[in-house]
């Protein structure tokens, strides 16, 4: 039997370490024709001590890669985001009070190093404190970046930076600002002719609206994440499509799911690459008015929609509503077989 941290069976279709949990998803980098998912690696007593990777050619089945050190272990390094660099992926993360710092690795991905020794952040421009969380990706004159900040005078605030070469960044203004405080982990796209903007750690938890590089005016506003879902990863497969992975529960990385826009609504649906995994049911499993129940006990509540989309594995369990945006994520206390079993239920 294959057990995994805390459950019983390990997940097949859901990448979990096997001796410690996934924490927050740093993203997906398509290296020498396979997908490289990188990941806070945290031990079973919630300390997070080094980052972990993971390999696959589908984007369902991962093979484990040994873990390797952050660059200076005395620090708490947080949440942030990876990107192709000239020389091998460069991970951007922040440390409380320190700013944002940049670690880079080899082709070979032969261990992490601080590069260079010291925040490419420091101080927050004034007016906004704690930076944290950088959303790192690749436009045609450069580089931008987002980091989550607190508002001095109350609230929350996405900042933008701009770069040249990675390595010195400069305060390009608000993205955007909330009276909430908490904001964590932005992430900002573009999908199906608009912009998309993730923000974790608040209700709704994403925008869609116009972006011209600068400034993000967004139109609407809506809930995403339901259930025990964590942050929201973007990236593209090698068609281009737009994918995400997630945290589900305690420990796993979600099966891949693909964005698209509906009607101002931000839809998920299963990566192609699930399709030879669709059944007709799921043992125990059933679904109505948006509630998911598991032998008649209700395990996830979704907003009500059309056919609802169930994806089981072992005892992790992923849905969504047709119709509905986001995703929702529940655990089963009557487990099943692993390995990924997706039933479209009319309830």
């Amino acid at each position: 039997m294959d057990v995994g941290p805390g459950v019983g069976l390990r997940p097949r279709m859901h990448f979990t370490p096997r001796d410690g949990r996934v924490g927050d998803l740093f993203g997906v980098l398509r290296v020498d024709g396979r997908y490289h998912l990188f990941y806070e690696h945290q031990t079973i007593d919630e300390q997070v001590a080094s980052w972990g990777c993971a390999v696959s050619d589908d984007l369902v089945i991962w093979r484990e890669r040994p873990v390797s050190a952050v660059p200076d272990a005395s620090t708490d390094p947080r949440c942030g985001s990876v990107v192709h660099g000239p020389a091998g992926p460069v991970l951007f993360h922040s440390r409380p009070g320190e700013g944002v710092w940049r670690a880079t690795s080899g082709p070979e991905l032969d261990g992490w190093r601080a590069e260079p020794v010291g925040p490419v952040l420091g101080a927050a421009p004034a007016g906004f404190t704690g930076l944290l969380d950088p959303f790192v990706w690749a436009v045609a004159d450069g580089w931008r970046m987002l980091v989550a900040a607190s508002v001095t005078t109350g609230g929350s605030a996405v900042l933008q930076y701009r770069s040249d070469d990675l390595l010195t960044w400069a305060h390009d203004g608000v993205l955007t600002t909330g009276e909430s405080g908490g904001w964590r982990c932005p992430r900002l796209f573009d999908l199906d002719g608009a912009w998309v903007l993730f923000v974790a750690g608040v209700a709704p938890a994403y925008a869609i609206g116009s972006y011209d590089g600068r400034d993000f005016v967004p139109r609407i506003w809506g809930v995403f994440e339901h259930g025990s879902l964590g942050p929201v990863t973007p990236f593209l497969d090698a068609a281009g499509r737009r994918c995400f992975l997630a945290r589900v529960g305690e420990s796993s990385c979600s099966v891949p799911w693909v964005l698209s826009l509906r009607d101002d609504r931000l839809i998920a649906t299963p990566h192609p690459h699930l399709d030879r995994y669709l059944v007709n049911g799921v043992t125990g499993l059933s679904a109505s008015d948006g509630e998911v129940r598991d032998h008649g006990d209700v395990i996830l509540r979704m907003p009500s929609g059309g056919e609802t989309t169930v994806l089981a594995d072992a005892d992790l369990v992923e849905v969504t509503v047709e119709g509905v945006s986001g995703l929702g994520s529940a655990r089963r206390a009557f487990p099943g077989d692993p390995g990924a079993h997706i039933a479209r239920l009319t309830g």
